[in-house]
């Protein structure tokens, strides 16, 4: 009766009693082989002519079996010599140390500790035909499951599954992928009273043994999370997928964890010992192949200091203003160094080491506020008034708008079939020039504009700013945002939004684009680094928050980056940019008040992004509360970004951006 296995391996049959370890013949057997397939060729014969022709073949079955002994001894009598050799000894691999992360002063962010670990190794299981006693290996992973509990029933994958249904399946499955290693991870970090349990049955669990072995540790949980992620047991896929790890690894499963896992899982070292031809231990003596070489450690480019303020700003102005949630972006506008990268809410990443049990899981998925979510980069949302810095560098660069080009924002403001456009709270600025219409935030002026220009050639320029496109920062989960083009709105209408009109309005839906509204969607993370690229003259950066790696000699080696795209427009547009914006907080028309903060000039584009269905009186009552900045005006510097998730008036972003800028004043990080 065969077996067949449940998950990934439920394809893959195996005996009920036994699995073959290894398909080798020595001499004997394959000279019976030869003589067994030549007999039975012979009898296949019809019983006449095989008298007749008896003395013939002979001297030609005798012809063959010369042949295939001069083939064994001699022409490949070397590699036969040189596979049993091989067959002698087994190879074990030793984990390496993994490596370190750390921010930019040296703060450890994330570090080994120790734990207790089980593990089974097969070599117990093999009968003397060399075969893999299944009867056994279900009695024992019934009877550890048992012991392991929570250790190991609930254990999670990172999509939230379980990796193997039991450590029968575990262990057939790492096996049958990777044959030539029998020490088997089972369970990493048990407490004490398991590791007592498991102790005091290990006569009864064949093949059973405990080591001293370490887990990483999150020291500062949420506030790093969704940075760092976690890292997670080696699985048959992890082994098939990777050709730097082994069945006993640890491996990155999130964040800058996965991101430079090979840097940070280090070398593993290899052990020989002797086996028999089945391959079970026969001596206690271990040679060292290669010694095992720690994983190098990851700086980062992080303030932890500023990214905790940020943290604790960002957790605070959520209570304050409803929001759902949010984000803070840091970022130097000449390189695309990250200082912070905050989202909130998050989670403790250290309930994922191992696997996390099925009530944390659920506990984070059932929470309508989606702490799993990074929003500083992939949260996809409209970005409202801020979307006009780039809408106006770019119509500047095409010669589509001057700084002095003036156009009137009214009351009564309609499109040409009559549909009425307007303000935001329906006010009325007059005549604005683009200085004026940046600081103001006019969405009339800026309709102007795209009514006298056109989409398509607007859509070159937000394309080379980075709308739609991922800005490749070195954590994993970044979302591209979604560019305003009439064939991406055809697309959603024939998709996913089959409420949207499968047309592109050339005054409606443009008008509605270039003041972040319509089907505009950016990140975070994408509206820090274009403000970096106003406020650097140009140059699109890669932001990042790996700064360089450093080895057990501690040699560091730089991690390596190049900007996006350089020259996006020429400084002279994005100077005039700059100029409005910082009208925007200081000029005589000024509606952001962040002029407060005490020898700190500082530039910023606000945005108040609707989204949501509208109200009986047709308002939207759901906003996202936006503002962008970039200081010192004179000689930028630093970027700072604030999202607050349906966080009600950009001026709620504002405080936080003025909190945040003021923090790194009175730290002298400016």
């Amino acid at each position: 009766m065969d077996l067949k296995l449940s998950s990934k391996v439920s394809n893959k049959k195996i005996k009920a009693k036994k699995i073959p370890r290894k398909n080798k013949k020595g001499f004997k057997s394959i000279l019976s082989d030869i003589i067994y397939t030549n007999k039975k060729e012979a009898q296949e014969d019809d019983a006449v002519w095989s008298y007749l022709i008896l003395f013939p073949f002979l001297i030609i079955a005798f012809a063959v079996l010369i042949r295939d002994l001069t083939n064994l001894q001699i022409v490949n009598g070397s590699v036969y010599l040189a596979q049993s050799e091989e067959n002698q000894i087994a190879i074990k691999k030793e984990p390496a140390y993994r490596g370190a992360i750390l921010d930019r002063n040296g703060k450890i962010l994330a570090q080994n500790v120790s734990s207790m670990n089980v593990y089974i190794s097969l070599d117990n299981y093999l009968d003397d035909s060399g075969e893999i006693d299944t009867e056994t290996l279900r009695k024992t992973s019934d009877a550890l499951q048992n012991l392991l509990k929570g250790n190991w029933k609930n254990k999670k994958s990172t999509e939230g599954e379980e990796v193997y249904s039991s450590i029968e399946e575990k262990v057939v499955e790492v096996y049958l992928e990777n044959p030539y290693f029998t020490d088997i991870l089972i369970a990493t970090d048990i407490d004490d009273d398991t590791a007592i349990n498991v102790k005091a049955s290990l006569n009864e669990l064949v093949g059973v043994y405990l080591d001293n072995g370490n887990k990483r540790y999150y020291p500062e949980k949420e506030i790093y999370a969704q940075l760092l992620g976690y890292t997670g047991e080696v699985t048959a896929e992890d082994l098939e997928k990777l050709d730097y790890v082994d069945s006993t690894d640890v491996v990155g499963r999130t964040g800058l964890e996965r991101e430079y896992d090979k840097a940070l899982i280090g070398q593993a070292g290899k052990t020989a010992y002797e086996v028999d031809a089945y391959g079970r231990a026969i001596s206690e003596d271990k040679y060292t192949l290669n010694e095992t070489v720690a994983g190098d450690n990851l700086y980062l480019s992080i303030d932890t200091d500023l990214q905790k303020q940020s943290y604790t700003t960002l957790e605070k102005a959520v209570g304050e203003y409803g929001a759902t949630g949010g984000a803070i972006i840091v970022e130097n506008v000449s390189n695309g160094e990250l200082l912070s990268i905050t989202s909130y809410p998050s989670y403790d990443n250290n309930l994922f080491v191992g696997g996390i049990s099925i009530e944390d899981y659920n506990t984070l998925v059932s929470n309508d506020k989606n702490p799993l979510l990074n929003r500083a980069i992939a949260a996809q949302v409209p970005p409202g008034s801020v979307f006009k810095t780039i809408v106006a560098a770019s119509a500047l660069e095409a010669g589509a708008l001057t700084r002095d080009t003036l156009y009137t924002s009214r009351n009564g403001y309609s499109f040409s079939n009559g549909a009425l456009f307007q303000e935001y709270h329906n006010n009325s600025y007059g005549t604005l020039n683009l200085i004026d219409a940046l600081s103001v935030s006019s969405n009339i002026y800026f309709c102007e504009v795209i009514r006298h220009w056109n989409m398509e050639a607007l859509d070159y320029y937000l394309d080379r700013f980075g709308i739609g496109k991922y800005t490749n920062i070195d954590v994993p989960g970044e979302a591209p945002g979604r560019l305003p083009s009439p064939e991406n709105k055809i697309a959603l209408a024939n998709s996913t939004s089959p409420w949207l009109d499968p047309v592109w309005y050339p005054e409606g839906d443009s008008c509605n684009s270039v003041i972040g509204q319509g089907i505009t969607l950016v990140t975070p993370i994408q509206m820090a680094n274009w403000t970096s690229a106003i406020a650097n003259g140009g140059t699109l950066n890669t932001p990042h928050i790996g700064k360089y790696l450093e080895n057990t000699e501690k040699k560091k080696e730089e991690i390596p980056y190049t900007p996006l795209l350089e020259n996006v427009v020429s400084d002279k547009s994005l100077s005039v940019v700059r100029e409005g914006m910082w009208s925007a907080v200081n000029g005589p028309r000024a509606t952001i008040v962040l002029n407060n903060v005490p020898g700190v000039s500082i530039a910023a584009k606000t945005g108040t992004a609707e989204f949501g269905a509208l109200n009986a009186k047709g308002i939207y009552e759901h906003t996202h509360a936006w503002v962008t900045t970039f200081f010192p005006y004179e000689s930028p510097k630093y970027v700072v970004t604030v999202f607050l998730e349906d966080g009600g008036q950009s001026y709620n972003a504002v405080n936080v951006a003025r909190e945040i800028i003021t923090w790194m004043r009175d730290h002298s990080l400016l």
